[in-house]
């Protein structure tokens, strides 16, 4: 695994997300109750930065800021419209206190093309 390292484990406390460049890419890095989740940070609706809208992390998932489409955060499902596609999700390792994102979106979780 080709992976880039991102930010230390401290500055994304579980309940949080941000947003971070990987490989040229926009990635939406959200701590779910201890476990870290990336998928990519723009809506498929309106592409709008999902690191700008709400995680909810009881039901691990991204509200979108501007028309209000959730996403699943464990395998990037789009779960409610306006949603036109799901996200792709990559794969986060945490090695001595840091974050690692790889940069290729991890196949075992197809997004759909709605």
């Amino acid at each position: 695994m080709n992976v880039v390292d991102v930010m230390s484990l401290d500055d994304i406390p579980p309940g949080t997300m941000t947003r971070v460049e990987v490989g040229g890419q926009p990635i939406c890095l959200a701590n779910v109750e201890g476990t870290l989740h990336a998928v990519h940070d723009t809506c498929t609706h309106g592409m709008a930065s999902l690191s700008a809208g709400w995680l909810d992390p009881d039901m691990g998932r991204v509200e979108c800021p501007r028309h209000g489409a959730y996403f699943r955060l464990s395998d990037g499902a789009a779960i409610t419209p306006p949603a036109t596609a799901s996200l792709p999700v990559f794969r986060v390792e945490v090695r001595d206190g840091r974050v690692w994102i790889d940069p290729t979106p991890d196949t075992t979780h197809p997004f759909d093309a709605r």
